[in-house]
């Protein structure tokens, strides 16, 4: 385990990351109905719009052509994996579509039609929440629809819209993926040992700023080796990913957990004591009693404990909970002990 830490100190160099609160609109409901809205509407659009154009109502036929298309994008690059190579030749069409619309709109001198994309381009940029980019275009369009009257709804206007807010959302999703895979452990999902150094010190001057206190768990993933050497190295991933699924429905979405080795885990749990640490690490060793899945090996862990503040480094924190895990190990494992 010190080896371990001791590489994740030298690893830690360079790397910055802010710890933060996640927002109601980052959660994976809100996310899920987003999805869901948008994929109904964007189907209802491109029905809608071939619903009009067979029945050739010419007043609108150009508007609903144009809506059809920017629908069937939303389709399309929805079903596009985020890391696949067609996101970006797809992202990258979407670019070149509104840029030729802004050239056709200044060569023609239409200058107040710009009013109503500017906020999707300018936002992109700032790479702002989708949410800023909703509620600034609703503002700015109602007061282009004012001034513009009846000119407002060209069709080339509403395309571009929806085809602006479609590059903010996917190129933000694309940010956070690259960030996620750098700081994130392939097998499991949770943070890797280079964040976890970096983590510990935000926490220490969040300590040193309210006088809040935090704790750290180190974790060890009892009989590991002997179950990737019974059973094979699948059962092992299968305990590995069960372990993360477990805590995490344990823990707070403030609350991080790292994978530091190869059945060694850590956990900071944010504005959290010693003894509720060591609560939650409890409830975790039960958890894994009662919800383990068919397909997984029965299995314990051990958990050392200690608080976070400003009387030690992080260094310091590591080598106390590693001493409290230590313990619980010697103890025969499936445990958890507070440092002292």
């Amino acid at each position: 385990m010190r080896d371990l830490l001791t590489r994740a100190v030298k690893a830690n160099d360079g790397l910055h990351y802010a710890s933060r609160q996640p927002s109601p609109f980052e959660s994976s409901d809100f996310r899920d109905v987003t999805r869901s809205s948008v994929l109904y509407l964007s189907a209802f659009i491109t029905a809608g719009g071939l619903v009009n154009i067979i029945r050739r109502d010419e007043p609108h036929i150009a508007m609903w052509l144009a809506l059809m298309v920017a629908g069937f994008s939303l389709l399309i690059v929805w079903r596009v994996p985020a890391s696949s190579r067609h996101m970006t030749a797809t992202l990258h069409a979407l670019m070149a579509v509104m840029v030729f619309n802004i050239s056709v709109q200044v060569i023609h001198g239409v200058y107040y039609q710009l009013m109503c994309v500017l906020p999707f381009y300018l936002v992109w940029i700032g790479m702002l929440p989708t949410l800023y980019v909703c509620l600034g275009a609703a503002a700015v369009t109602s007061l282009t629809v004012a001034l513009a009257g009846e000119n407002f709804l060209i069709p080339e206007n509403i395309m571009l819209a929806v085809a602006s807010g479609m590059v903010v959302h996917f190129a933000k999703l694309q940010v956070q993926r690259q960030l996620q895979l750098a700081s994130s452990d392939d097998l499991t999902g949770a943070l890797n040992r280079r964040y976890l150094l970096t983590q510990l010190g935000i926490m220490r001057a969040e300590f040193i700023r309210t006088n809040r206190m935090s704790s750290l768990v180190l974790i060890d993933v009892d009989g590991l080796k002997a179950i990737n050497d019974s059973l094979g190295h699948r059962a092992g991933d299968n305990v590995l990913k069960s372990f993360v699924k477990i805590t995490r429905e344990r823990v707070r979405g403030s609350d991080l957990l790292f994978r530091i080795g190869g059945d060694e885990f850590a956990l900071i749990l944010a504005d959290a004591k010693s003894h509720a640490a060591l609560t939650v690490s409890n409830d975790i060793r039960q958890l894994i009693r009662e919800q383990l899945a068919t397909d997984t090996p029965s299995f314990a862990v051990s958990f050392g404990v200690c608080c976070v503040d400003d009387s030690a480094s992080p260094e310091d924190w590591l080598e106390r909970a590693d001493e409290a895990l230590y313990t619980a190990k010697s103890d025969g494992g499936d445990a958890a002990r507070l440092a002292s």
